[in-house]
C-alpha cells in the first residue's frame, strides 16, 4: 500500500526510507484551483506553517499602527513606545505577492539602540497552540503544518529590526551595542525553544534566512553556531524535527553548516540561482536532509526544458534518500501547471511510476 503525502514527507525527514521521494509546497502558495487540486492528488504535498507562540508586552511598552494611502499604494506606519525611546517602522504591500516590504527600519542607527533593547528585555512570549492544530487538521494526510518560532537573533534583528545596512554597522561600527541587542534576543530566542519543546507540533520550523553574501563563515560560527548549539540537544531529547530554512547562498558556509545538529536544511536553492548543487550538499551533509527550492527561473523555461532539469537534478541528488523536492518561494502563476506537471512528470520518470 502507498505512503500517504505525509508519512511519505515525515519518514524522509525522519532519515528513513520511502516508496516514494516527497514532493511538496508551501500551502499559501498553492493555488486554490482545480489544477492545484489535481497536483495534490498526484502526490504534491503540502506544508502549512503556524505560529506555536504569542508576544506579551511588559510595562511602559505601547504599540500602535496607523494606515494611510501614498501614491494609491498601502503606507503602515508602527508606532513603539518604550522609556528609552520611540522606535518607528514604515512598510507596504508588494501588489503582485502581498508579501509585506519594510521601507524604514525601527532600527535606523546606535541611538534606537537603547529603546530597541528595552523592547527586547520587557517581551515576553506564551504558548499558542490552536491554530497550529486547526491547520495540522485541515491538511491531515495531505502533508504536515510546522510549528514556526522566531529566527535566530542575527537573522531577526537584520529582517525585521534594522535590514543589511543597519546590520553592517552594528557588527562593525558599533558592536558592543549590538551585541547588547543580541543578548536580549538571545533569551527571546531560548523561550521560543522551550515553547517549541512542550508544543504538539513534531516539525519545528526554524525560518532563519541565512545567507552567506551577508552572514560569513565567522559571523556564522560567532552569531549562529552556538544558538543551534544550545537548541538541538533540547529538540533532540523531545524528539522534534527541526528544520532550518536557507534560501540563499550556501557555498561559503556549507562546512560550517555541516558541523551543526541541525537535521534537515530547508529551501535550498540549488544551482543555476543559487551556487551549490544538491549533489555537493548531499556530500558534505551525509546526515543531513536536503530540501530543494527548485530555481525560479526554470518557471519561465518550456515544459520540456523543466523536466529536463529536474530529471538531472534527481539523478544527481537521489540516491541514498535524505532528499525532497520542494517549492519554498512565490512563482508566476501563470506558470504553475506547466512547471508543476513538468516537475511531476519528470519524478515519476525516474522513480518508475505512471504520471
Amino acid at each position: 500500500m502507498p505512503m500517504t503525502l505525509r508519512e511519505r514527507l515525515m519518514t524522509t525527514l525522519r532519515g528513513g526510507q520511502t516508496d516514494r521521494i516527497p514532493w511538496n509546497t508551501y500551502a499559501w502558495i498553492l493555488p486554490e484551483t482545480e489544477a492545484g487540486r489535481r497536483l495534490h492528488a498526484k502526490g504534491l504535498s503540502l506544508m502549512g506553517s503556524k505560529r506555536i507562540f504569542r508576544d506579551v508586552y511588559g510595562a511602559g511598552i505601547s504599540i500602535s499602527e496607523k494606515r494611510f494611502e501614498v501614491d494609491g499604494a498601502p503606507l503602515f506606519v508602527r508606532r513603539i513606545e518604550t522609556p528609552k525611546g520611540v522606535l518607528t517602522e514604515e512598510s507596504t504591500i508588494d501588489p503582485s505577492y502581498g508579501s509585506r516590504w519594510i521601507r524604514k527600519y525601527f532600527i535606523t542607527g546606535p541611538d534606537d539602540y537603547p529603546a530597541a533593547e528595552y523592547f527586547f528585555r520587557h517581551t515576553s512570549f506564551e504558548p499558542e497552540f490552536e491554530e497550529w492544530r486547526r491547520e495540522e487538521a485541515r491538511i491531515g494526510d495531505g502533508g504536515i503544518c510546522i510549528g514556526e518560532i522566531m529566527p535566530i537573533p542575527i537573522l531577526y534583528i537584520m529582517v525585521s529590526w534594522m535590514g543589511a545596512e543597519g546590520l553592517a554597522e552594528g557588527l562593525y561600527l558599533y558592536r558592543d551595542g549590538f551585541d547588547a541587542l543580541i543578548e536580549a534576543l538571545d533569551r527571546q530566542y531560548d523561550r521560543h525553544i522551550e515553547i517549541a519543546d512542550e508544543s504538539p507540533a513534531e516539525v519545528i520550523w526554524f525560518p532563519d534566512n541565512v545567507t552567506a553574501t551577508i552572514i560569513s563563515p565567522a559571523h556564522f560560527e560567532r552569531y549562529c553556531a552556538p544558538v543551534y548549539a544550545r537548541a538541538m540537544p533540547i529538540m533532540r531529547q523531545s524528539g522534534k524535527i527541526p528544520i532550518a530554512h536557507y534560501d540563499g547562498s550556501i557555498k561559503p558556509i556549507m562546512a560550517n553548516l555541516a558541523r551543526t545538529d541541525l537535521p534537515v536544511i530547508e529551501a535550498v536553492t540549488p544551482k543555476p540561482m543559487g551556487d551549490v548543487t544538491v549533489g555537493e550538499l548531499k556530500a558534505a551533509w551525509p546526515e543531513k536532509v536536503v530540501w530543494v527550492n527548485f530555481p525560479g527561473s526554470y518557471f519561465l523555461e518550456p515544459a520540456e526544458v523543466i523536466e529536463e532539469y529536474t530529471l538531472a537534478m534527481l539523478e544527481e541528488g537521489a540516491p541514498g534518500g535524505r532528499l525532497v523536492i520542494g517549492c519554498t518561494e512565490d512563482y508566476p502563476y501563470s506558470e504553475f501547471y506547466k512547471t508543476f506537471s513538468a516537475i511531476g512528470r519528470a519524478m515519476a520518470k525516474y522513480e518508475g511510476y505512471e504520471w
